[in-house]
């Protein structure tokens, strides 16, 4: 997140994520997921205004979004603020007004990005004395993708994802990314991973020694998503989308999270740019076509 102030306003750019790692180990007794998930942020990023007021009230706005986004308590900035303020019980409230890039149901972590900017702006900007650790806490409890916000660099996440360890710079990788007008729920997605599960466990310390070496190509063969196998079992368009990105002589192509946003990765910008533009020929505007990087 990075939080710039404006008169009697402060402004607060929220990036995505890619999942360049992510296993399922099986489901835990509160319902969770146990998983290992390595991701790192992208120049791609929502707008989150964040005006003070004297009172209690959340007025919240969402500009370019979808539909799906709720405007009541459902949704996660709403939510997170809420939790904020009955945790610390300040009487504060906030004007609230989001700028929608990141698709939602993209699997971009778009939704998370935004409630952790929300709650680190609202700390700042009401002065309140809450140490990071306590912050991301509270993050995790509005949504397990949330911690992973509070890192500007790749970081690698356990338990359900509350548990975050950082894993410092990595190198520049070049991506594309293809989102279809569909959507998948990730309750859905996850609900269904198990049944599909080879039980052939995979973890990440290949893919963290070869970010550290830089070689894109090496790199690229280590990238893995557990969440692919039940995607495909629900949504009858994954197979077909995943194959016209590999048509493009992607290093790897993959799912990102829980989806459907598809990434490959590229070996250059140069090269993520003719890939896009090879995929705009074949999409409708309704597919989303991004050229981006970490």
């Amino acid at each position: 997140m990075f939080l710039y102030k404006s008169k009697t306003y402060w402004t607060a750019y929220t990036p995505a994520k890619l999942n360049l790692f992510f296993e399922v180990y099986g489901r835990r007794n509160d319902g969770f997921h146990e998983i290992t998930s390595l991701a790192v942020p992208i120049r791609l990023f929502d707008t989150l205004i964040f005006e003070p007021t004297q009172n209690e009230e959340i007025e919240f706005f969402c500009q370019n979004g979808s539909a799906d986004i709720p405007d009541n308590e459902d949704n996660l900035v709403i939510r997170a603020i809420r939790y904020l303020q009955k945790r610390t019980g300040v009487v504060r409230g906030a004007k609230i007004r989001l700028f929608k890039r990141i698709p939602s149901q993209s699997g971009l972590g778009g939704g998370s990005s935004n409630a952790a900017a929300a709650i680190q702006t609202a700390r700042h900007v009401w002065n309140l004395k809450i140490p990071d650790e306590e912050l991301i806490a509270i993050a995790a409890e509005i949504g397990s993708d949330c911690p992973i916000f509070f890192h500007h660099n790749a970081s690698i996440s356990y338990g359900r994802g509350e548990i975050i360890r950082s894993i410092g710079l990595v190198p520049k990788l070049h991506f594309v990314i293809l989102k279809p007008c569909e959507g998948l729920s990730t309750a859905t997605v996850y609900n269904q991973c198990m049944s599909c599960h080879d039980l052939q466990f995979q973890y990440p310390e290949k893919l963290i020694t070869e970010l550290k070496r830089g070689d894109p190509v090496r790199i690229g063969r280590c990238f893995f998503n557990r969440l692919e196998m039940p995607a495909q079992v629900i949504w009858h368009s994954f197979r077909q989308l995943k194959k016209e990105l590999e048509k493009c002589d992607c290093l790897t192509v993959r799912m990102s999270g829980s989806g459907t946003a598809f990434y490959g990765l590229c070996r250059n910008n140069r090269h993520a740019r003719f890939v896009a533009g090879q995929l705009r020929q074949r999409f409708t505007k309704n597919n989303l076509i991004l050229v981006t990087s970490n």
